[in-house]
């Protein structure tokens, strides 16, 4: 592992420390040493140098959620829905390699500037096939020089609604036919039982070397039996591992525990021993008041996946809530950005202007806010803020070099602000180069590890093997309209949300102590 001397105009050793005209030295895999660029480049001549006067140089920024599925959705005619009916798709999307899936988005976050990755994936359907292909996904993150944590998991209940004892009841509004069609899509799916699930992870989390890590990933709570929960907390704890799991994603999730349990989630994760720190929640856009409380309290860690939340209808997470009350937050995509970009410059824009909302009284997110999302926040995520998200000394080396002349072009003020600079304007065709653990894995924007093009034509090759499974689509269309007029029950009085775009003011005179009372906070994404 060779030395490297990165340099630039601004050295973003975090969101909130940026040092101008100065350089940073790697070695050994680790930051090494701070200071003026040009003392730093007289000192060190002869070291590879990567960074210019027109350049930043960033912290890894870390994706703290993700699924790899390969093509975009809207390639495979998935299209953006709620999720309840849109999880039906899944068994419809392309059959990717794990090996060809994994890499291929492994060469997509590295273009962006990501340098660590959650995966959540399925955990297979036997105990060996299924640590045959984990272990696959982990050479493809090693081979593209990717840092990743896989959290494999599964949906061992309610896997056709939400809620213990609502399947029977749903499925007698559905005509006969598709009834039957429904019944032999679940028989085909073959599901590994949850004994062989931890017997799977306490193979695969002993492997982990801090580049590929293995955690536990059980899906959501609602697929997830209260006895797996609890144990998912006991080996996680004896494994000395992390856990991952989608909580509070889309409305009906929202209303889900309250209406089955008789109990807030983050109540029966804490009953189940789960609520600690070594977990991280996907989502949580229908997070109340308790929930914020008991999440910052706990420890537990949120990954804020702005762009899914919008394609799969669940509303807006109200983050700057969190963040302003304690909870550690990430930023992740999840798999489904806004037009498939798989841009986190983008990402991180969207997770500020949906966190800036239209009254002062209410709490909002800055440039240097979202900036820490997708880099000190991931690394909590990752149960490794002591040493990765910085460009701190002794940290590890990873870092992106980001081109600031199309970002600065035509002109720019001299003093202008390099946060709201990079996160206003850079994307991912500005990033020249990425470190990972000290090795350069993206050079002048082309992936050092795999060959691209020899990536693609597997990829290609590949699907024509395992085309789209259009009787799967089907049948997820089909299911649709029973299934939102099945969750539509749920939205009793009280409970619906109320949806306003930019709602009107009234037209009369409102005298001066009507305008002094402050009027009620309602957050996004709150359930009112």
């Amino acid at each position: 592992m060779s030395d490297m001397l990165l340099w630039g105009r601004w050295i973003v050793v975090s969101a909130d420390d940026v040092r101008e005209d100065s350089a940073v030295l790697l070695r050994d895999g680790r930051v090494a040493e701070i200071g003026p660029a040009l003392e730093m480049r007289a000192r060190h001549a002869g070291i590879p140098e990567h960074g210019g006067s027109d350049c930043a140089i960033l912290p890894g920024l870390i994706n703290a959620h993700h699924h790899c599925y390969g093509v975009e959705l809207a390639n495979q005619k998935v299209g953006d829905d709620f999720l309840e009916p849109w999880m039906f798709c899944g068994p419809s999307m392309v059959g990717l390699s794990p090996y060809i899936s994994s890499a291929h988005s492994a060469v997509r976050l590295l273009k962006t500037g990501v340098t660590a990755v959650v995966d959540m994936c399925s955990a297979g359907v036997t105990r060996d096939s299924g640590e045959a292909r984990l272990l696959e996904k982990a050479q493809a993150y090693r081979d593209a020089g990717l840092r990743a944590a896989i959290a494999p998991g599964e949906r061992w209940q309610n896997r056709i609604v939400h809620g213990a004892g609502e399947e029977a009841g749903f499925l007698a509004t559905l005509p006969q036919n598709l009834r039957d069609d429904l019944a032999r899509n679940e028989a085909g799916r073959a599901r590994l039982s949850p004994d062989a699930y931890f017997e799977l992870m306490a193979a695969l989390v002993p492997q982990g070397d801090g580049l590929r890590d293995f955690w536990f990933g059980p899906t959501g709570p609602q697929w997830t039996p209260d006895a797996v929960l609890a144990r998912v907390a006991q080996e996680a704890e004896r494994l000395d591992t992390r856990i991952q799991t989608h909580a509070l994603e889309s409305f009906y999730e929202g209303l889900e525990s309250q209406q089955i349990r008789g109990k807030h989630l983050m109540q029966h994760f804490a009953d189940q021993g789960i609520l600690t720190e070594r977990l991280s929640l996907a989502h949580v856009v229908w997070a109340r008041p308790q929930d914020i409380e008991n999440l910052a309290r706990s420890g537990v860690q949120v990954s804020h996946n702005p762009s899914s939340n919008l394609r799969l209808r669940s509303g807006v997470a109200p983050i700057a809530d969190m963040c302003g009350n304690g909870v550690s937050v990430a930023l992740g995509m999840d798999g489904t950005t806004l037009g498939g970009a798989e841009d986190i410059f983008a990402e991180m824009r969207l997770a500020l202007a949906l966190n800036t909302p239209p009254h002062r009284s209410a709490k909002a997110l800055n440039a240097r806010d979202v900036l820490a999302l997708a880099t000190q926040g991931g690394a909590r995520v990752l149960g490794r803020a002591h040493e990765l998200g910085q460009l701190q000394l002794g940290y590890c080396a990873d870092a992106v070099v980001l081109d600031l002349s199309r970002p600065m072009s035509p002109w720019c003020a001299p003093d202008v602000d390099p946060i709201e600079l990079i996160v206003g304007r850079a994307t991912a065709a500005d990033v020249r180069d990425v470190i990972v653990n000290g090795a350069l894995v993206v050079a002048h924007g082309t992936v050092t590890g795999l060959n691209e093009t020899q990536l693609l034509q597997k990829l290609r090759a590949e699907l024509e093997q395992s085309p789209p499974n259009d009787a799967a689509l089907t049948l997820a269309r089909n299911l649709r309209p029973y299934l939102l007029d099945w969750y539509a029950q749920w939205e009793q009085a009280g409970t619906a949300p109320v949806t306003r775009y930019g709602a009107p003011f009234p037209m009369h005179k409102t005298s001066p102590q009507a305008a002094r009372t402050p009027a009620p906070k309602v957050k996004l994404g709150e359930v009112t």
